[in-house]
């Protein structure tokens, strides 16, 4: 599998396929009808694959806080060791290639309804501030799993400056890092609104937000 992510799909060949798994090109055509079968083929396996793990963090019994958690750092930790594949299948993807394009749009969102399903639940409870559905994922998205994107893609177009290369891997993309953004995302996730965290008023310990005369 590693010469998907390596290659991608347009320097992708049979013969290499068939090279690699050490079969002929006239046994690899009788195994998979074509390239695109193949690469359909390939990507709902590793989508099974982590679709099964990730499901395995939200069984039930423990918390939905604690299931989100785990949900979410599953997903921090795949994107973070699959940064290769990722990268390939978007970077396919937004060049038109249909298989792949086919995968994104009726798979990947098999993910999002996990979070989501979670969020709906942990509304239902009581437990999150006020915010629409989509506000919610995106905001735990962008703050958990999208840095290990953006790190990805940077160190991809040789953008990544040299002074950061050495600590991304401990300040973002170590467990502890992962960990750390989640206690923050959640936590802000379940704070009260500032208006009812402050009795319904702007205003802390009598001041106006613009100083003691409410003038700028």
């Amino acid at each position: 599998m590693r010469l998907y992510p390596e290659l991608g799909y347009h320097r992708l060949s049979v013969r290499a396929l068939a090279a690699e798994a050490g079969l002929s090109s006239g046994m690899f055509h009788h195994l998979f009808d074509s390239k695109d079968a193949f690469v359909a083929t390939l990507l709902q396996h590793k989508y099974e694959l982590a679709f099964q793990a990730l499901t395995a963090q939200v069984q039930e019994g423990v918390s939905v806080l604690e299931r989100l958690r785990g949900a979410l750092f599953f997903m921090a930790c795949y994107a973070r060791e699959h940064q290769d594949w990722i990268m390939r299948l978007l970077a396919d993807g937004a060049s038109g290639v249909a298989v792949v394009e086919h995968f994104l749009q009726n798979q990947s969102g098999s993910y999002r309804d996990v979070v989501l399903t979670l969020l709906d639940e942990g509304e239902r409870a009581g437990l999150w501030r006020p915010a629409e559905p989509l506000q919610r994922f995106c905001y735990l998205m962008s703050s958990v799993v999208v840095p290990i994107l953006i790190d990805a893609r940077m160190r991809a177009g040789g953008l990544m400056p040299a002074a950061l290369q050495a600590e991304i891997p401990r300040q973002v993309l170590s467990d502890r890092a992962i960990r750390e953004r989640l206690d923050w995302s959640l936590a802000v996730l379940q704070r009260a609104p500032v208006d009812e965290a402050l009795g319904g008023s702007a205003s802390v310990a009598g001041m106006s937000p613009l100083g003691d005369s409410g003038r700028a």
